[in-house]
Formats: C-alpha cells, sequence, structure tokens
C-alpha cells in the first residue's frame, strides 16, 4: 500500500499519545488512584485472500497482547491486558471466507454490521477505485443464518447504506427499523446493534435508533468506551489488514483516541468564527 506523510504523522502523534497515557496511567497508580479502563473496538471492512496472512498475524497479537469482548459489552472491564472489541462494517463474503476462520480458532468474538437491503450482490454504495471493497460481495442470507451466534453477534448497517442525516424522516424509519426487522427474520438472534454507514448520524437519528430498540450504535470516531456509563454512541476505530504492526498495536491501545478530540476542537473553532461572523456589526453607507 502506498506510504502517505500523512499515514507517518498519525503514527508519529499517536506513539507520543501512547507514551504520555502510559506516563499518566503510572503516575496515577504511584499516587493510589485507578486508572480508568476502557474498551477500545476496532472496526474492518473486507480481508481478501491475500490480506489473510495478514489479518491472522494481527489477531495473534492480541491474543498475546489484550483481551476481547463484545462490541456491546458493558459494566466493569477486567483488569490485566488492554480490552478489544472486533467488529466488521458491509458483511462481505471475505469476512465469511477469511476473517472469521481466524476468529473462531482463537475463540474471538466478533460483531457483523449488515446491509441488509444488499445480501448476495455487489455494494450498491459508492466504493473507491482502487480500494480493497472494489471486489467485494455482500453475503448472502444463506451465508449470514448460519453464523454461531455465540461468537458472532450481527447487527444492522441499515437497508441501503445511505448517510443517514440526509434522508427523510420516512426513509430513516426504514433504514433504522425496517433493517433491523429484516436482520432479524433471517436469524435467531435479537438485532440491538447499528453500525452508521460513514459514520454520519444527526441527533434525530440517534433518537430514532433509541426509540427502534437498539441498545447501542456505532460511529467512527476514534473514541475508546467507557463501558461502565450509559453512553448509547459508541466509538470505533477503524483498522485495515494492512496496517504496520506498530500502527496496529496503538490503534488496539487506544492511541488514536487524539484524532477525535482535534476534530472536536476544530469544530468548535469552526463555530465560533461563525457566531463571530453573525455577531459581527454591518455599517451601512449614509444614503
Amino acid at each position: 500500500m502506498r506510504i502517505s506523510t500523512k499515514r507517518i504523522a498519525k503514527l508519529t502523534i499517536s506513539l507520543f499519545y501512547y507514551f504520555a497515557q502510559r506516563f499518566s496511567r503510572f503516575v496515577l497508580e504511584f499516587t493510589g488512584r485507578s486508572p480508568g479502563r476502557n474498551l477500545v473496538i476496532l472496526y474492518y471492512h473486507g480481508i481478501p485472500l491475500a490480506y489473510r496472512s495478514n489479518f491472522a498475524r494481527q489477531m495473534e497479537s492480541i491474543r498475546r497482547g489484550a483481551q476481547v469482548l463484545p462490541a456491546s459489552y458493558r459494566g466493569s472491564l477486567p483488569w490485566g491486558k488492554p480490552n478489544v472489541a472486533i467488529t466488521f462494517d458491509d458483511a462481505y463474503v471475505s469476512i465469511a471466507e477469511n476473517a472469521l476462520p481466524e476468529l473462531l480458532g482463537r475463540g474471538f468474538h466478533s460483531t457483523i454490521f449488515v446491509p441488509v437491503g444488499s445480501l448476495g450482490s455487489r455494494p450498491t454504495w459508492p466504493v473507491e477505485d482502487g480500494s480493497l471493497d472494489a471486489d467485494e460481495t455482500v453475503m448472502s442470507a444463506k451465508q449470514i443464518a448460519p453464523l454461531p451466534s455465540s461468537l458472532v453477534t450481527l447487527g444492522s448497517h441499515t437497508s441501503t447504506h445511505p448517510r443517514l442525516s440526509r434522508v427523510d424522516a420516512r426513509n430513516a424509519q426504514e433504514e433504522i427499523e425496517g433493517s433491523r426487522l429484516k436482520l432479524q427474520a433471517l436469524t435467531a438472534q435479537q438485532v440491538r446493534l447499528l453500525a452508521f454507514p460513514y459514520g454520519d448520524h444527526d441527533a434525530s437519528t440517534i433518537e430514532l435508533c433509541k426509540a427502534n430498540g437498539y441498545d447501542y450504535v456505532f460511529s467512527v470516531a476514534p473514541d475508546p468506551v467507557d463501558t461502565a456509563n450509559s453512553s448509547f454512541v459508541r466509538g470505533r476505530v477503524k483498522v485495515d489488514p494492512f496496517d504496520w504492526p506498530l500502527e496496529f498495536f496503538l490503534k488496539y491501545h487506544g492511541a488514536y483516541a487524539w484524532i477525535s478530540q482535534v476534530s472536536s476542537l476544530k469544530q468548535k473553532l469552526r463555530d465560533w468564527r461563525r457566531l463571530r461572523e453573525v455577531r459581527r456589526p454591518s455599517y451601512g453607507h449614509p444614503g
């Protein structure tokens, strides 16, 4: 994969963030205080055959250095190793063929978010040329139905994979409630989780999800999750099977959380500038 300056910069900042977090934890423990524990939720898309060995090495890294929990885990987290959850968006065939054997062989739980309107077909949403998703196919109903519910939780990824903040109320209802009911009809599982396509959502989207029986919804903001609180929206960090070993290590340790903090700061600055423009007095020319 192409190595970009932006990717290296993110890695460098994340490395400093990781050591800063480690130092902070050390200080807290040294002074007799308990550092907080969070769940880092990872999300993949496809795992093509050419990258299965990479994915297997990543899972070995997690097996040695972390403990895997469901993305819906709530309550106090175990002590010791970092706590990680593994999720997949789009329910591609390559997940069933290349990812699940590696996960099930290690007894790792995972969550797959399914776009139920595209079962058995190529993605109906835009896919970038040259991306790993370009040759993917969504799993069929026959492939999804027998997945072992003890280690694989199914969640909704809507019906047609839209940007939910841009659809009207009627279509949003179908995407959110309709997709859940269709997915439940295919399996013996109760569908209580939803991942927003593109991470796109607004306040009305969240309220609609709450009203339609979801326990949690998932964004693409790389925020570690405090499982002891009642936050309805859970953050996730994007990972790829071609991530460098150090890059992957930092991601599952929550060291990319700074990106969300910087994005939030930028948004506040934009809002402040807009407010200044609105409040700026305008002076008319004398007639």
